[in-house]
């Protein structure tokens, strides 16, 4: 797979991959109330969501798990198990999903933070309209409270 989106300096091995997290803003899109950097920094780190831009060679790739018990003083193959995908889940480029607080956090060598995933840590890929951050501003619950006209 080809790396030109990659531009951290982190070339993953084995079935690893590398995936630039989404950015939250510095303001709600709603109504721009302004978000504090301890509380962006927390959401940062948290965040599930990026941009897949390093692929290692055997990612998403299928394999056979093998267990063995001891049995009667000798090793013993008991199940196979395969493991793994049948093909490619995501390409480089794609918006994808992992586990919050997932993976390893590196600052790559051009002063981004990236993550290095194990390739099974990719729940979905998603769209852009897709949002997994709780910083929203809050919405009128209701209308106004219409008092009796006799108090």
């Amino acid at each position: 797979m080809t790396q030109s989106l990659n531009n951290s300096g982190i070339f993953p091995s084995g079935d690893r991959v590398v995936v630039l997290p989404d950015e939250i803003k510095e303001t709600t899109e709603e109504s721009a109330i302004y978000i504090p950097d301890s509380v962006r920094e927390k959401h940062m780190h948290a965040q599930s969501t990026g941009v897949l831009v390093a692929v290692g060679p055997d990612a998403w790739s299928h394999s056979v798990e093998v267990v063995e018990r001891l049995i009667d003083g000798q090793w013993k193959v008991i199940e196979k198990r395969s493991k793994g995908y049948s093909e490619p889940f995501a390409q480089i480029g794609d918006r994808v999903a992992f586990a919050k607080y997932g993976g390893l956090q590196v600052e790559g060598e051009d002063g981004i933070n990236y993550r290095i995933l194990n390739d099974e840590d990719i729940t979905a890929k998603v769209s852009e309209g897709v949002s997994f951050t709780e910083l929203k501003s809050r919405k009128p619950v209701g209308a106004p409270i219409a008092y009796p006209s006799d108090r």
